[in-house]
């Protein structure tokens, strides 16, 4: 660094230490370089005008000439590079510089010129003339220099030929099948396609995957969808091959080597005798043309990878139940799975099949039995395709046995099965997957039909392997995964209903053996995953559940994660419990049923835990001590309590104490005044005051001598309740406060929360507004912390009664509105809450 005469400081630097002098030293060299060498070195130095421009930081006014100066140096320096790729015949590059560039400047009309010869020489003149029809309505009308020189270039080119670099392109062949081309539903699916084959430069995919299982419509997708652009975005042809990768009848799949030579011949060229001549000869015609491969019913990446197109502009679009991972991995491919119809396009194409005179008779019926048809295909088009071929064909007093058929699940695939020779059933369609599956990834679909669904857990999943010898698991999952046979949501793995069918026919071959252990297994991970994510619930969570450190389960880290990670498991565990019971397994019953309850509590499926565990407490009494049925007893008179169902709740806790009250251990004496302190609060909503108080205070005694923190804190806030109903508020006020300070020597949130609550009604009721708010707002924190959507929308909606006082009715809007977020979850969570309006 040197210092000047003015005193300031100056850099004595290297020009090439100086991105614009470097710039401008690599430009100036190249500028009297060939178009190869030219085209070389502009490309190492362009990026350094990378986006927007240099001194974009510079806001002074003083800059914005060096802005514009250096904005046209890097403008002519990037025309220069086009001219030159031109001159080389790169026009797939000029296409996708040009698109790039005209975003940063718009309108640019010398970059229409250059796009517009490249478009000439590898689409033709439609395309070009096309492309000048757009400018003008976006950019306004061309110079007449410009318009001259296009009009001249577009008049002088051969009129139905195109021409690239190196001649004249003879032949342009369009070998997509025939056949129906419209489509029920996929407007998502259609539109993602386009846009990932012929979107911008900077979205535009080389290979396209279209993978799913089988029957989903990958191919009837494909052909409704790719005329659509074929013609002006891909000029120079549509080739077209099914590789039987999967074909029912074809044993052998198609053989790379002789779909290579039909298409050399058809683009009009000589054909190679060799294999690697072949793919070379085809790679390099395609460089120069813009051509779209379809290649159909792909099985794997060595029968893919000899018929795919190198760089340049021509594309492939591939459609395979496998996954090929491998080529979207390797060759720059995007891989987008393709998934059953949603119920409403569905419905549109059985509807479409329903006749007019079906409709005339009883239109609401036919509505009723499209929705039912819809429910047992789930989705699937290979199905539902066929029954609108026997909806077509079948009188109307025949469609009722069609639902009685497909009802039936040892029937459905039967009543799927295909009407015409020239069709495939949904069993064939599967059979032909199945046969390419390994033994261990076989036995393991065998496995997943026997586990209820829906959905099932990686943890659980693979621990399904050494009940039936499968050393490998995972990578059996992995290979289901890749055929498509296994989906995936939201990190849990899933059976699409007609596939879980099908497994069953196959799993009927099952020894009992292997059976048994595979239920077991499913028992004793399920009631593993729940009971630990109980425990992250509750502290001190007693059940006896005996560990097995051999299967692997989920560890929540908070309660939070626990209640997320149950909103998923839950379908699962309700489906355990129906398999358990099946198989006689009450211990699993009782035990699964009593760890859900805390979820079912705060996500307000009361009815749903009372439910199961009356049934528990009529089949479990040879397997359960007179303290763990005190517990059930106390579990579903909690969840009458919350149904407001008071007699009942009382009925059971009575029951409970029955069982605990003579006996001296301090697991039963905890168990008591657990049934008590419930039961004084059911009397306190039932106006029996004196009783209440006598029960809290029993179960206090009990609880400070058993140095219970949690179950002391609990009886002194039911008590700060009573006297908080007799307006005894400083009384309350004391009681509540104990009962918090104690509250904060556990870890229990959600006892710390309901303490709050009295506070804030104690406050209240005294006018003590601003401690109100702030007692109501702790404990909607907490709520909100452990997942406790009814109970957090009941503080949210005390907090704006408080605020409303206040006079702060902004604050009043932001509670009621969460408040009202909070009722509508448990709404749709609880059937028996989900047609009650949504507090106001």
């Amino acid at each position: 660094m040197d210092f000047s005469r003015d005193g300031s400081y100056a850099l004595d630097l290297a020009s090439k230490d100086v991105d614009l002098a470097h710039f401008r030293d690599v430009r100036d060299r190249a500028l009297a370089q060939g178009p190869t060498e030219r085209v070389r070195a502009l490309r190492e130095v362009l990026p350094l005008h990378h986006g927007v421009g240099p001194l974009q930081h510079c806001r002074s006014a003083h800059f914005e000439t060096e802005r514009s100066q250096l904005a046209g140096e890097a403008r002519r320096a990037w025309l220069e590079c086009l001219k030159a790729e031109l001159t080389l015949g790169n026009v797939g590059a000029v296409l996708e510089d040009t698109e790039r560039l005209a975003t940063r400047w718009p309108g640019d009309q010398d970059l229409l010129e250059f796009r517009v010869q490249a478009l000439l020489r590898c689409h033709g003149t439609w395309t070009a003339k096309r492309e000048v029809e757009e400018w003008a309505p976006r950019w306004g009308p061309l110079s007449a220099a410009v318009q001259a020189r296009i009009e001249s270039w577009i008049t002088s080119h051969p009129k139905g030929r195109r021409m690239d670099g190196y001649g004249v392109l003879p032949r342009v062949p369009r070998q997509l099948p025939g056949g129906r081309r419209t489509l029920a539903g996929r407007s998502g699916e259609r539109a993602q396609i386009k846009r990932a084959l012929v979107g911008g430069a900077r979205h535009r995919w080389r290979v396209l995957v279209l993978c799913g299982l089988p029957g989903v419509g990958k191919t009837a997708l494909l052909l409704a969808c790719v005329p659509h652009f074929q013609d002006r975005s891909f000029p120079d042809g549509t080739l077209y091959a099914d590789l039987h990768g999967y074909t029912a009848g074809h044993a052998d799949r198609a053989d790379p080597a002789e779909v290579l030579s039909g298409f050399l011949h058809s683009l009009g060229e000589p054909v190679p005798a060799s294999l690697s001549d072949k793919v070379s000869s085809y790679r390099s015609v395609l460089a120069r043309r813009s051509v779209l491969v379809v290649l159909d019913n792909a099985r794997d990446m060595e029968q893919l990878q000899p018929l795919l197109p190198g760089p340049g502009t021509s594309a492939a679009i591939v459609t395979s139940r496998n996954a090929l991972r491998g080529l979207c991995d390797n060759e720059e491919a995007l891989s987008m799975r393709i998934n059953p119809l949603d119920s409403t396009d569905a419905a549109t194409l059985l509807r479409n099949a329903v006749r007019a005179e079906h409709r005339a008779g009883n239109p609401a019926w036919i509505e009723q039995l499209v929705s039912e048809l819809v429910e047992v295909c789930e989705g699937l088009p290979l199905a539902l395709t066929i029954l609108a071929s026997r909806i077509r064909h079948r009188p109307t007093s025949d469609l009722r046995h069609l639902v009685a058929e497909i009802r039936g699940h040892h029937a459905r695939l039967d009543a799927l099965d295909a009407l015409d020779k020239g069709q495939i059933g949904v069993r064939v369609a599967f059979d032909c997957s199945y046969r390419e599956l390994s033994a261990p990834a076989a036995l393991l679909l065998q496995q997943l039909a026997v586990h209820p669904g829906p959905s099932i857990s990686w943890e659980a999943l693979v621990s399904l392997g050494p009940a039936s010898g499968i050393s490998a698991p995972g990578q059996a999952a992995d290979e289901l995964d890749s055929a498509s046979l296994l989906g995936r949501t939201d990190e849990r793995h899933t059976l699409h209903g007609l596939i879980r069918e099908y497994a069953r026919e196959h799993a009927s071959g099952l020894s009992e053996e292997v059976r048994s252990r595979t239920v077991q297994v499913i028992c004793a991970h399920t009631l593993q995953q729940v009971w630990r994510c109980d425990r992250t619930l509750v502290e001190g969570r007693d059940l006896p559940v005996s560990h097995q450190p051999e299967l692997k389960v989920y560890e929540p880290q908070s309660e939070l994660e626990a209640m997320e990670y149950l909103d998923q498991e839950y379908p699962t565990a309700c489906a355990v419990l129906g398999l358990a019971r099946e198989w006689g397994d009450t211990r699993t019953v009782w035990l699964l049923s009593m760890a859900l309850v805390t979820y079912q509590w705060r996500r307000h499926r009361y009815a749903e835990a009372a439910g199961n565990l009356v049934s528990v407490l009529a089949t479990s009494h040879d397997i359960t001590s007179s303290s763990e049925r005190a517990m059930i007893h106390r579990m579903v008179a909690g969840s009458y309590l919350n149904m407001d169902k008071l007699d009942a709740a009382a009925g059971q806790l009575r029951s409970a104490i029955a069982l605990t009250e003579h006996l001296a251990p301090e697991k039963d004496r905890t168990s008591l005044a657990l049934s008590l302190n419930m039961l004084a609060g059911v009397r306190r909503k039932q106006g029996m005051a004196d009783e209440a108080r006598r029960h809290f205070l029993h179960a206090l005694t009990v609880f400070q001598e058993l140095d219970d923190r949690l179950g002391a804190g609990n009886a002194l806030n039911g008590i700060a309740r009573l006297e908080l109903d007799r307006q005894e508020t400083r009384e309350a006020l004391q009681h509540a406060d104990a009962a918090r300070a104690t509250f904060a020597l556990t870890s229990d949130l959600s006892s710390q929360a309901n303490v709050f609550v009295t506070l804030g009604d104690i406050h209240a009721s005294d006018g003590s507004l601003q401690q109100a708010a702030a007692s109501y707002t702790s404990a909607a924190e907490l709520y909100r912390r452990l997942d406790y959507w009814a109970r957090e929308a009941q503080a949210r909606r005390l907090l704006a009664k408080v605020q409303l006082q206040e006079g702060a009715r902004a604050e009043v809007r932001t509670s009621l509105r969460r408040a009202r977020e909070l009722d509508a979850r448990v709404r749709e969570n609880d059937p028996t809450q989900r047609y009650r309006p949504v507090s106001r």
